[in-house]
């Protein structure tokens, strides 16, 4: 192993992330010129169902191929949906929409390959004892990749326009592939030895994680990190206005200070000593990031509910961080992909019933969601690190 492997490989994913932040961004503000807040919702509905129908195919394709050439074929397809957007706004009227959506179809699968592939990579690259400290710094950085990128993709908007800000941002997409042929130089043809279609590879997949209850739980335990913060994004413009009586300025301060804070407490963890003692802690944190919803949900005062927030903040970027890093440690390298995909599934399932709930419950409050909701993260983490427990050899 070389010694910059790793850099690069940092290096890499920012630039990645970097991407995703230009896609918040710059296909919302063509789509709400092009067709208004109707057309965003369905370019956005597109990607999101297209990323929840191709995660398994995506998860199969990094598994059966080099994962070098499925993240290179990623990145391509990901720069081609960016280069689609150029010609948005001097097509036909009816062509826009089209291409907004085939472009965030393109998105959604280009990183759904990049998520598995880059897995994989990470896994040949780190020792196992190593991956979660890694894992947590890496997490650092993807999420300063997607901050700059949102940013950079209002400023050239502002400063470029639309179609040669897609233009300069598809080959910013295609300028950082060279790095992965240094990056994977002595990391090997990672693949299955079996080449296996879609279906039995899916039911094989199914096996190994009915199989390795680590890794089922694993699995099931980064849905879960991820539920927490799903569940943040949807109730607190309700709890702030409600609860707290506050308006748009304490949302945003709310916001700003808890992604502060989750980047500050994400740089104090990777470091080499902290991380070692994290490894195994990762249901305790999750646990920790139910209860601060809990607490969070009796804040009455603007005060208390910022000093709240911070602290619920760096829970659930710790917690997100530390269950990707454990899964990245217990799951089979031949696996990676199609249980990438797996989690994937999860994380979207838990997000469309996490996402109905003022719905099915239309006269529950904020509050009580919070408090029911971080109850049943606990909860679940809880019994779900008891299962695993129990399920090894004695």
């Amino acid at each position: 192993m070389r010694a910059f492997e790793r850099p690069l490989f940092i290096a890499f994913s920012c630039a990645s992330f970097f991407i995703v932040g230009v896609g918040i961004v710059l296909p919302a503000w063509i789509a709400f010129h092009g067709g208004g807040s109707r057309l965003v919702g369905l370019v956005l509905l597109s990607s999101s169902v297209a990323g929840l129908l191709l995660a398994p195919v995506a998860g199969h394709l990094v598994d059966r191929h080099d994962r070098r050439t499925v993240t290179v074929a990623g990145q391509m397809i990901r720069a081609l949906g960016l280069l689609l957007l150029a010609p948005t706004g001097f097509v036909a009227e009816s062509l826009s929409p089209v291409l907004l959506i085939v472009s965030g179809v393109l998105g959604a699968f280009g990183f759904a390959l990049l998520a598995g592939s880059l897995s994989g990579i990470l896994q040949a690259i780190v020792p196992e004892a190593q991956r979660m400290g890694f894992a947590l710094r890496l997490s650092l950085f993807n999420q300063a990749g997607i901050a700059i990128g949102t940013g950079a993709a209002g400023l050239a908007i502002d400063r470029l326009g639309s179609p040669m800000s897609a233009l300069l941002f598809a080959l910013v997409a295609l300028a950082c592939l060279p790095m992965l042929k240094v990056i994977t130089s002595h990391s090997g043809n990672v693949q299955t030895s079996q080449r296996l279609s879609l279906i039995p590879a899916s039911r094989q997949a199914l096996s190994y994680l009915l199989n390795n209850p680590h890794s089922l739980s694993a699995a099931v335990t980064v849905g879960l990190a991820f539920a927490v913060i799903q569940i943040t994004n949807l109730l607190l413009p309700g709890f702030v206005t409600r609860s707290l009586s506050g308006d748009s300025g304490l949302f945003g301060l709310l916001e700003m200070t808890a992604a502060a804070a989750g980047m500050l407490a994400l740089a104090v963890v990777g470091i080499a000593a902290i991380a070692e003692r994290l490894r195994n802690l990762t249901p305790t944190i999750l646990i920790a990031a139910g209860a601060s919803l809990i607490l969070f949900s009796l804040a009455t005062t603007p005060a208390v509910a910022v000093v709240l927030y911070c602290v619920a903040g760096m829970l659930w970027n710790v917690a997100r961080a530390a269950a990707n890093g454990h899964l990245l440690t217990v799951v089979d390298t031949t696996m990676i992909g199609r249980v990438q995909a797996f989690t994937t599934l999860l994380t979207s399932g838990f997000g469309l019933a996490i996402y109905l709930l003022p719905t099915m419950v239309p006269g529950a409050s904020e509050a009580t969601l919070y408090m029911v909701c971080g109850f049943a993260i606990a909860v679940c983490v809880g019994g779900l690190s008891v299962w695993s427990k129990a399920q090894e050899p004695r």
